[in-house]
């Protein structure tokens, strides 16, 4: 599995980009008069924060917070500043932004809609917290005790000379910037790995459309098909369309599975199959019995329900889940909607009814 290892939006802070200030300019948007009900959404690493998640375009972070007051372009990249928070000081200082958003260009060299989203990069007041109650004012010692030992900690200082610390957790998808004496003054949550590197961007399988390409709003149909793939069809026909998966393995159940990421950050893609040679180890012939879709596949089901639709559209059109159920899962909380005997499930997260994973399944009797 390929994995990327770039700083994100964190690396302003550092004096990374310190020289590209110059290429700020104003937004006349409302940015400040909507950001004022997602400072408490739960930080997730490797998938959302701010009610923003990775890989989302930034037409969906217009729609929670509005236009950005500042932009900056960087090469590749390019960045969405929300409610400054410290006046008269660079673009970059720590903590001088309540939000930002790093985002991959999509191509035309200005920040439109299509564009992705890389990271996101929340600074005080916001209170949203860690499965394990880490946020904003948290100390090195309560960071290490949810993630670990730090082994990648980086040193630096701010304008006024204030020793500050990066805790980078790259595998895990979260930094922390902390400030001695104040503890975390801002978290940034990026995929697993890290940003990926700008050059992927100018080939297809990691442009808009991602992984899966021209399947990407290929129709869900319950018990039958997603993302091109059809429950019964042999992983030779996967490969044709998807290639080789980034990992495989079995289950206690006797199933193989292959793990689709298109080369960074978190799992896309899952396809379950029916081990035919009870071999434990993906073959050509094994038959796909499960498949599970997650951002950005944008198919959807005949009612139009899809990633990021609410459970209620959900419920609407397959009506009362036969089976419900909460669980968490990397410390996002999640709700779980299952229609085994029409053959389609459905997680969304608990807090706001978002749904965030399907997975079409073989029908079967309760």
């Amino acid at each position: 599995m390929r994995k990327s290892r770039l700083k994100p939006a964190v690396a302003l802070l550092l004096g990374s980009v310190l020289a590209l200030s110059a290429l700020t300019f104003s937004s006349c948007g409302g940015g400040s008069d909507n950001i004022r009900g997602w400072d408490s959404d739960p930080i997730v690493p490797g998938y959302s924060m701010a009610e923003v998640n990775i890989g989302d375009p930034f037409s969906a972070v217009l729609e929670i917070h509005g236009d950005p007051e500042q932009k900056l372009k960087d090469g590749g990249y390019l960045y969405a500043y929300y409610e400054r928070t410290q006046e008269g000081g660079k673009i970059d200082d720590p903590a001088s932004w309540r939000l930002v958003v790093t985002l991959y260009d999509d191509g035309n060299g200005y920040l439109d809609g299509a564009d992705e989203v890389g990271s996101i990069e929340v600074s005080a007041p916001y209170s949203g917290l860690t499965s394990g109650g880490v946020g904003i004012g948290s100390s090195p010692g309560e960071i290490e005790g949810e993630f670990g030992p730090c082994e990648n900690i980086t040193e630096t200082q701010e304008a006024a000379g204030n020793r500050m610390l990066l805790y980078s957790y790259v595998q895990k998808g979260v930094d922390f910037l902390v400030s001695p004496p104040h503890g975390a003054i801002t978290v940034v949550v990026y995929a697993y790995g890290g940003l990926r590197p700008i050059e992927e961007d100018n080939g297809g399988d990691d442009a808009q459309g991602g992984l899966f390409g021209i399947y990407g709003n290929a129709p869900i149909l319950a018990g039958q098909t997603v993302a091109g793939i059809n429950v019964g069809d042999e992983f030779r026909a996967v490969k044709e369309k998807y290639g080789g998966p980034d990992s495989t393995g079995f289950t206690t159940e006797g199933l193989v599975y292959a793990t689709y990421t298109g080369g960074y950050g978190p799992w896309k893609l899952n396809v379950y199959l029916e081990d035919k040679d009870a071999n434990n180890a993906l073959g050509d012939f094994d038959t796909v019995v499960s498949i599970s879709v997650r951002s950005p596949y944008a198919g959807l089901t005949p009612k139009g329900v899809g990633i990021s639709s609410s459970t209620v559209a959900a419920v609407a059109e397959f009506g009362p889940p036969e089976k419900q159920s909460d669980v968490e899962h990397q410390g996002e909380k999640l709700t779980i909607l299952e229609y085994n005997t029409k053959g389609i499930v459905f997680a969304a997260r608990a807090g706001t009814g978002e749904i965030v994973e399907i997975d079409v399944n073989r029908p079967f009797a309760p």
